[in-house]
């Protein structure tokens, strides 16, 4: 579902296309190809805060925007449902950061009905309003390290990508003493690598990587109302069909997402159903969309791809050399201890005829058991 900034207009070049929609949104986005910030070097970061219990937490993401060795940044806050008593305490907020220079910021409130998840309308406002080249989000509750936003930045001026993507650290946050601690972190996101990992799953946080704007078409600038709370990963799914990611800095964290017990995900089951269920129906139409996801592919990455999958499959044969090699050894073993008790026994029960008979039957037809054992393993084998 496209969101208004990209409906908007297709009055205007109707004529020019003949009322087809596709076609509108094509020419809409060639007209605002020369839009503002295109060739600056600014960074538009949008963030989106939805609840005045979650002003704590803001006011520590603020912080790390304050410090980012990256300067020329304008911040645009979007705020679900903003009370003039809500957006007046974050103006004080931003008000005390310290800021390097004079903050350049923006606070919208955007209405919301009640039932409605926002998360995506809070940051398709937000693109309207970016006036940056660069793109970034921000979630009331995680953080940027001050290095994050120049090394993602400086990644795309140098590798001439679309989207430079960055390593991400999880923090458990417990709340004592009216202050949020960190109880530990770990990275879980390390796992994803490439592309095609990326179409697995998703390893990358909404807050680890920047957008070149210059270089995407905005028409694919947009979340998917219908995909709360994986709207972000339908987000990346479409541009990564399209457009060349940077994964080179994966193994530099340039950000920290924080569980705390009030996030939108169910991390944990204690989390309330409602959320369960969006998140369920979410990876569903996640499911279906990959179905029919069309994907151009530089042939260089097809042939790495297809030299991985031969290395794969080389170890894959020796894993099973091992294998075959480890079970014969380990039936001989067991041949050699059978023998060596078959002759322990005779010697023992020698000494008693009438149970020597019963005896050697049970072990003859164990030992003809046995080999018919190894007989079909070698068949199957």
């Amino acid at each position: 579902m496209l969101p208004t900034h990209l409906t908007a207009g297709y009055a205007e070049v109707a004529d020019r296309t003949n009322g087809h929609p596709e076609a509108a949104v094509k020419v809409a986005a060639l007209d605002a190809s020369a839009a503002p910030g295109e060739f600056n070097d600014t960074l538009s970061i949008i963030m989106r805060f939805h609840k005045q219990e979650r002003l704590p937490l803001l006011q520590e993401a603020l912080f790390s925007l304050a410090i980012q060795s990256w300067r020329n940044h304008e911040i645009v806050i979007m705020v679900q449902n903003g009370t003039d008593e809500i957006k007046e305490a974050i103006v004080k907020m931003v008000d005390r950061q310290p800021w390097s220079r004079h903050s350049r910021h923006k606070i919208i409130s955007v209405d919301v009905a009640e039932g409605v998840d926002g998360r995506s309308t809070l940051l398709n406002r937000g693109i309207e309003q970016a006036t940056g080249r660069y793109l970034a989000f921000l979630d009331d509750d995680d953080l940027i390290y001050h290095h994050g936003y120049v090394t993602l930045i400086q990644q795309l001026k140098e590798g001439g990508c679309a989207v430079a993507l960055g390593g991400c650290r999880m923090a458990r946050a417990q709340y004592l003493s009216d202050h949020w601690y960190i109880r530990s972190k770990e990275n879980p996101f390390a796992w994803g690598r490439t592309r095609m990992d990326l179409f697995r799953d998703n390893f990358v946080p909404i807050h680890s990587y920047v957008i070149d704007r210059s270089r995407i078409n905005p028409v694919d600038l947009y979340f998917d109302d219908e995909l709360p709370p994986l709207e972000d990963y339908d987000f990346l799914l479409r541009l990564c069909a399209k457009y060349d990611f940077d994964f080179s800095k994966l193994d530099t964290p340039v950000c920290e997402y924080r569980i705390h017990g009030l996030n939108s995900l169910p991390y944990d089951a204690n989390a309330p159903l409602e959320s369960h269920a969006s998140h369920t129906r979410a990876q569903r139409l996640i499911a279906e969309r990959k179905k029919n996801l069309i994907c151009s592919l530089p042939v260089g990455e097809i042939a790495v791809w297809q030299e991985q999958i031969a290395a794969l499959q080389q170890q894959v044969a020796i894993l099973q050399q091992q294998l075959v090699k480890s079970d014969q050894e380990r039936l001989h073993e067991q041949g050699r201890f059978l023998n060596t008790a078959t002759r322990k026994i005779y010697t023992y029960f020698g000494r008693f005829p009438h149970l020597e008979s019963r005896i050697s039957r049970s072990v003859h037809s164990g030992w003809a058991l046995y080999k018919r054992t190894i007989q079909r393993r070698a068949r199957a084998g």
